[in-house]
Order: C-alpha cells, then structure tokens, then sequence
C-alpha cells in the first residue's frame, strides 16, 4: 500500500514536472502575426529579386541562404536557438517531398546558361518558386515556434502537409506581389515625368 502511493506520488510529480515545463515552454514570448508576416514578407520580396540574378546557380545559393537567414530571424523574434545545420536539414526535407519545390529551382538555375530566352523563363520560375517557397517556409516555422516548438523536435514529415498548402497559397501571394511591384515600377516614371513637367513650367 505504501509502495503504490509512493509511486503514485512519484508519477504525479513526474507529471506535474512535464505539465509545467510544456507549459512554461508554450508559454514563451511570441512576437505578433504582424511582425511575424513583416519577417517572412522581406524575405519574399528577396527571394522575387533573386530569382532575375542572371548567373546560374548564384541565385540557387542567394535563395537557400537568404531562408535559412529569415528562419534565423523568426527563430529569434521567437526566443528559440537557432541551428543553421539543423534548419539546412529541415528545409531539405520539407522541399524533398516536392518535385516543383526541390528540383525547379535549380533546373530553372540551370536553365539560364541558355542566352536570352533561358534567363528570362528561368527567372521568373525561380521568383515564383522561390518567393512561394520562402512564403510556406516562413509560416511553417512560425506555427512551428508559436506552439512552443524548437527546432530539435521539428517534425518535417508532420510538417508536409502544411507545407503544401502554404506553397499553393504562396504562389498566389508572390503573383499580386509582382503585379503590384510591376504597377509601381510603371507608374514611377510617369510621376517622374510629371514632376519635371511641373518644374520646367515653374
């Protein structure tokens, strides 16, 4: 009787140990969503620009390194230690289960050896690919450290799933980002002519 109400007491303070250190970890600091989506929205808008960088493979590397430093950035927003070859391997599994994701970067890299007609179909798959990538990348991480995760007990098989779904909608995200970024390109010359025009009649 006494043995089972020891170990009674045992478990429950073994327990109540876990509960409290799963708690004090959930419990964690978070940055808010703005600031999380200000993080991951830089980073798109870096890996758009990467994607017209004209010398193969060049670009392939900028991409790899500029998601491992925005993972490093939200990891920190997070309050979480950061490990760059652990999240080289996480990234690496998360893409591997994608053909479009793993492969078309690189392929579309590659593809840019090609004069003039590879640099401009290899760039713009890289900005979209590269920019939805970074987008799903970004967000999974994010909900990844707002349960109270760390990258040691990231699971990137259960992460997939979310994965995929954040690429589709990524993909949507970096297409209204480019038309806004090529409305804005357009329109800056005509404020610039305007300006003038106002100057030379002044």
């Amino acid at each position: 009787m006494m043995k089972d109400t020891l170990e009674n007491k045992v478990d429950g303070v073994e327990d109540q140990t876990a509960v409290q250190a799963e708690t004090e970890t959930c419990e964690r600091p978070c940055p808010t969503e703005e600031i999380a989506d200000a993080i991951i929205r830089k980073r798109v808008y870096g890996a758009i620009g990467i994607g017209f960088i004209p010398v193969p493979l060049v670009d392939f590397l900028g991409l790899t390194a500029l998601q491992i430093e925005m993972i490093h950035a939200l990891a920190k927003a997070h309050g979480v230690e950061f490990k760059k070859e652990r999240v080289k391997s996480i990234i690496s599994s998360l893409c591997g289960g994608l053909l479009t994701t793993a492969s078309v970067p690189l392929a579309a890299s590659l593809f840019k050896s090609i004069p003039v007609i590879g640099i401009t179909a290899g760039a713009a798959t890289i900005s979209i690919m590269g920019g939805s990538t970074t987008y799903a990348l970004g967000w999974v991480f994010d909900r990844h450290f707002r349960k109270g995760g760390c990258l040691i007990d990231f699971d990137a098989e259960e992460a997939k799933t979310y994965f995929k779904e954040k690429v589709e909608e990524g993909k949507n995200f970096v297409g209204k980002l480019k038309k806004k970024i090529k409305k804005e390109t357009a329109e800056a010359p005509a404020e610039e002519t305007a300006t003038e025009a106002k100057t030379d009649a002044a």
